[in-house]
């Protein structure tokens, strides 16, 4: 890499990008990430992480066991549901998924697609 390429990318102020820009960078990023950490890394980003249209589509998905996790997936996915102000569409609650939160989202979300894996949410139906 050139010298003034590199100068430019250390020069470059990322919260000023066009916040249309930003959104859609953001999108890219798991619900989880965004809940614990990307919002809170400037103002700009906390706005654009409050957005209804931020929440259309909320993946939950979590790899790891829930019961090592040192944050609680139910609460972050309701606050994740509120935080779309009934615009969400779908959502994916693989792995940690109850009867309560599955209540939780159908009153709250005007329309939805809900997507759960048969057999990998042993809590709902039980």
């Amino acid at each position: 890499m050139s010298a003034t390429i590199t100068a430019d990318l250390q020069s470059r102020n990322w919260t000023e990008l066009p916040v249309d820009v930003t959104a859609t960078i953001l999108s890219k990023v798991g619900a989880i990430e965004i809940l614990t950490s990307v919002q809170y890394v400037c103002s700009s980003w906390l706005r654009i992480c409050r957005e209804p249209s931020m929440w259309r589509s909320i993946d939950m998905r979590n790899l790891g066991d829930p019961c090592d996790m040192e944050y609680d997936l139910e609460k972050m996915c309701r606050h994740a549901v509120d935080l779309s102000h009934g615009l969400l569409l779908s959502i994916n609650i693989e792995f940690f998924g109850t009867d309560d939160l599955l209540n939780y989202i159908a009153e709250r979300a005007m329309s939805y697609w809900l997507y759960v894996v048969d057999g990998l949410c042993s809590d709902i139906g039980a």
